[in-house]
């Protein structure tokens, strides 16, 4: 019973274990002291999704597939790796083997920002679009559909893909969604193949983006010596991942809390673009305005970025408590209708094609995740073959 009630809510259980890591991290860095305002978005959250979630709407596929179903697949497999291929010519080269010949961490944060900068925002565009939804569903819509050719064709392109651009993220965004399959299918070789891949590709970025892993400089940071850094350069990757996934998200989510309204106004409706267009006030981006007060120490190395931090912080960011119970009310109306969008798919499957985008929002917004971050794409293109893929799990 409990089984199938997590496997019913699957999509809301995954948010849960974000918001676990979110409250983790803030506690670390910070205590209890902004545990108020998490109970804040939460206990809304909780309440909206508990009362509305038995309301049943029907959801069905208004482009069911008519066309040739090994035709779209070519078709779509060419434009990703065409797309592939077109930028690596823009970007003028591999961006990880040029890291590697650089012994100082600044050059290397240099040549990560300059990757977007290599070409045009409408390619960075196509190529997160193909990085994190095309490329991740034709591996999954070609491991279901036992087009194996076609399948490694592809996994070589996403794999070699990913570790060119310098982000940890895309081979993750890739390769989960299938591993998540996999798992459920109980095909541990494939499993092993996945987490295997996934290591290999993060390690090496590691060691390309830390020079002083391999004998360079950490000139970002005063305090490092020689003598730390070759004290354990294992035992630095892990616990650098870890400090990543589990305890940063939470800590950004800590350090807004502190920033705002303290030394940073509430903005009232100025952080979103549409708004201030509308008005014709001053935009505010705090994602890129709070980053010289965060990582102080960076930008006076004259070092510029964005700080990225969960999705209800920019409501905070806007309206304060009030945002926070806003957020919360329509994080749980969102849930609900992608419960009710996927209600008739294998939870196997529900939980391929979501796991990663739900991970992502203890680091950005929904809507941003959804248009930029290729999770509508990812989850349209499952539409399409819904039909080819349940006949397929049937068997």
């Amino acid at each position: 019973m409990t089984r199938q009630i997590i496997n019913k809510h699957i999509v809301f259980f995954l948010y849960l274990v974000v918001f676990i890591i979110l409250v983790v991290g803030d506690t670390y860095s910070f205590g209890l002291k902004h545990l108020p305002f998490l109970i804040l978005f939460f206990i809304p959250f909780l309440v909206t999704y508990g009362l509305f979630n038995r309301i049943k709407f029907n959801v069905q596929n208004p482009y069911p597939i008519t066309l040739n179903n090994e035709l779209v697949l070519i078709v779509l497999s060419i434009t990703s790796i065409g797309l592939i291929l077109i930028h690596f010519y823009l970007m003028g080269g591999l961006p990880a083997f040029e890291g590697l010949s650089m012994n100082k961490i600044s050059e290397v944060v240099l040549l990560r920002k300059d990757i977007g900068a290599r070409s045009s925002g409408i390619w960075n565009y196509f190529s997160s679009i193909n990085i994190k939804a095309i490329l991740p569903f034709l591996l999954l819509i070609t491991l279901i559909l036992k087009k194996k050719k076609l399948y490694w064709i592809l996994f070589v392109f996403v794999t070699f893909y990913s570790f060119s651009l310098m982000q940890k993220s895309h081979i993750l965004s890739a390769l989960i969604p299938v591993m998540i399959y996999m798992i459920y299918q109980k095909n541990w070789k494939y499993v092993f193949k996945y987490v295997s891949t996934i290591g290999a590709v993060i390690a090496l970025l590691v060691i390309i983006t830390n020079p002083q892993l391999r004998g360079g400089v950490n000139d970002l940071n005063s305090k490092t010596n020689q003598e730390q850094i070759d004290n354990s350069k294992t035992k630095s990757i892990s616990s650098g991942l870890f400090k990543r996934v589990i305890i940063t998200p939470g800590t950004i989510v800590g350090e807004w809390f502190e920033i705002i309204p303290e030394k940073k106004p509430f903005l009232r409706g100025n952080g979103y673009g549409f708004y201030s267009g509308i008005t014709g006030q001053k935009f505010h981006n705090y994602s890129k305005e709070l980053y010289p007060l965060i990582y102080e120490k960076n930008y006076e190395k004259g070092l510029k970025g964005s700080v990225n931090v969960a999705h209800f912080m920019r409501e905070y960011s806007n309206f304060g408590k009030i945002g926070l119970i806003v957020s919360g009310i329509f994080t749980a109306l969102f849930f609900i209708l992608l419960n009710q969008l996927f209600k008739n798919s294998d939870v196997s499957i529900k939980v391929a094609v979501n796991f990663f985008p739900i991970m992502l929002l203890s680091s950005g917004s929904i809507l941003t995740i959804l248009l930029s971050g290729g999770w509508f794409i990812f989850i349209f293109l499952y539409f399409l073959f819904q039909k080819e893929i349940n006949l397929s799990n049937e068997k």
